[in-house]
């Protein structure tokens, strides 16, 4: 039989000895120290069961509290305070600060009842504590699992506002709108869907998003750390597009590789023209020769791009990493911007503080990402401005935040979920003509999601656009 050891922190020897000698006999070992800080670590070095505290080493009767016993590592004992009769307002202290039970000496009732019942209270608590604790791993295994999911997926409340969204949900809506009612931020609906509204229980619906596309949700209940019932909901996106990706997938791969050696080989033969080589050449034909050689550079810059694409899609982009600083990233490409932003009489200003912390990144590929970015902004910019800046944002472990904004043509709302699709351009009379493959977008997509970060987008249509990348900072 389980002998419960009783722990007296205290040096009143007469309420000591009478508490000896009820407990004689029964399953209880007494043990005693004094009531300061080396009494309590060495109490909590002998793990007792239930602690016993006199009031009397409290400075003031009302001082007491639990922090102390907590602090030593006696987290998990029930705490009975000894008072002196008379003293209501330290026992009301007491029980408020987290105490089981308060006894007040001289003795005049049986002690071991309420011992056993602050013994058995004290049990409830880490049961229901340990149970806390389950569903807390648990609520974090399923977040660390929705985290790395391509497809959208967000948990709400039972008043359905977010409380969470995973990466693939931000890139759509974009970030900072947990606790946003989920039918307002998804829907652009004043009031729940029917689906969860009616329905207390798992469920499936399909839905079109704000991006244009059309997902299936699947959603189950889960029970959080307070013990309310939470809404995971993911969704799969079903737009009939899937198939044409996997045509383009098997394009990329094969062309892009074939076309690489007639690229060289023009490039070769271009090169040994224009330096005479073969000949002297006439200036109406170094013309036609440098023309080929700039089609060509197009050209292979196109290939390039394309087996970038076929890498991300076929899982093999592999990044160098390094610990950086935004500035060292821009400096890659700014230089460049600034002349394509002058060559068509336009702005371009930088905004930056300077204490934004440092980044881990593959310093090329980000870089790479803001030129695309920051190109398509000065290419669909007629006057006005284009800004690159970059701050800070402090959840979750932090993240700089990157934005390039522009005065230009502006995205179509039925467009703006798709620009980052590969291969898609927006079908306007303004935008249609002008250069690219609709490479860049998904390419940099991509490149920010391999850093664990989000990329998306903003825009009214005649006004400007602004795209937004974060990046988690280095720790």
């Amino acid at each position: 039989m389980k002998v419960y050891k009783i722990a007296y922190l205290g040096e009143d020897e007469d309420f000591f000895s009478t508490l000896e000698r009820e407990l004689k006999g029964a399953n209880f070992k007494l043990v005693s120290a004094p009531g300061d800080y080396h009494g309590i670590r060495r109490v909590a070095e002998s793990d007792p069961d239930l602690i016993l505290w006199d009031l009397d080493n409290e400075p003031e009767p009302t001082s007491f509290s639990i922090d102390k016993f907590q602090q030593a590592g006696l987290k998990r004992q029930p705490i009975i305070c000894i008072a002196r009769r008379g003293t209501l307002k330290a026992a009301v202290r007491c029980l408020s600060s987290g105490a089981i039970d308060v006894v007040f000496k001289p003795i005049q009732d049986p002690f071991i009842p309420r011992a056993a019942a602050a013994l058995n209270v004290g049990e409830i608590q880490r049961r229901l504590e340990w149970s806390s604790r389950v569903i807390e791993d648990t609520n974090n295994q399923i977040r660390a699992i929705l985290a790395n999911l391509k497809d959208p997926a967000y948990i709400v409340s039972p008043e359905f506002h977010i409380t969470y969204m995973n990466r693939a949900a931000e890139e759509i809506f974009g970030e900072g709108l947990r606790g946003g009612a989920c039918y307002t931020v998804f829907y652009d609906r004043s009031e729940p869907c029917e689906v969860c509204a009616k329905s207390d229980k798992p469920g499936r619906w399909r839905a079109v998003l704000k991006n244009g596309k059309t997902y299936r949700f699947v959603s189950a209940l889960v029970r959080n750390s307070s013990g309310e019932l939470e809404r995971i909901a993911i969704g799969i996106d079903i737009t009939p597009n899937q198939e044409v990706k996997k045509i383009h997938k098997t394009f990329i791969s094969n062309v892009s590789h074939d076309l690489r050696t007639p690229i060289a080989t023009i490039d070769q033969y271009a090169t040994i023209m224009l330096e005479g080589l073969t000949g002297e050449l006439s200036e109406e034909q170094r013309k036609c020769v440098e023309v080929i050689r700039r089609s060509n550079f197009r050209l292979f810059n196109l290939v390039e791009n394309l087996i970038d694409a076929n890498k991300i899609l076929s899982g093999e982009f592999k990044l160098r990493m390094e610990i950086t600083s935004v500035r060292e990233v821009l400096d890659l490409v700014l230089d460049k911007l600034r002349e394509q932003a002058e060559d068509k009489g336009l702005r371009f200003e930088v905004e930056m503080p300077d204490d934004l912390p440092r980044i881990y990144v593959d310093k090329a590929r980000v870089a790479q990402a803001i030129a695309n970015i920051a190109g398509n902004a000065i290419k669909f910019t007629d006057k006005g401005m284009v800004q690159v800046r970059a701050g800070f944002m402090p959840r979750d472990e932090g993240r700089v935040i990157v934005s390039v904004e522009d005065t230009g043509v502006g995205i179509p709302r039925e467009d703006l979920g798709k620009i980052f699709d590969l291969f898609y351009r927006v079908e306007g009379d303004r935008v249609y003509v002008e250069e690219g493959a609709g490479l860049g977008l998904s390419i940099s997509r991509e490149i920010i999601r391999a850093h664990g970060g989000t990329l998306w987008a903003e825009s009214v249509e005649g006004i400007g656009s602004a795209f937004h990348m974060t990046l988690p900072v280095h720790t």
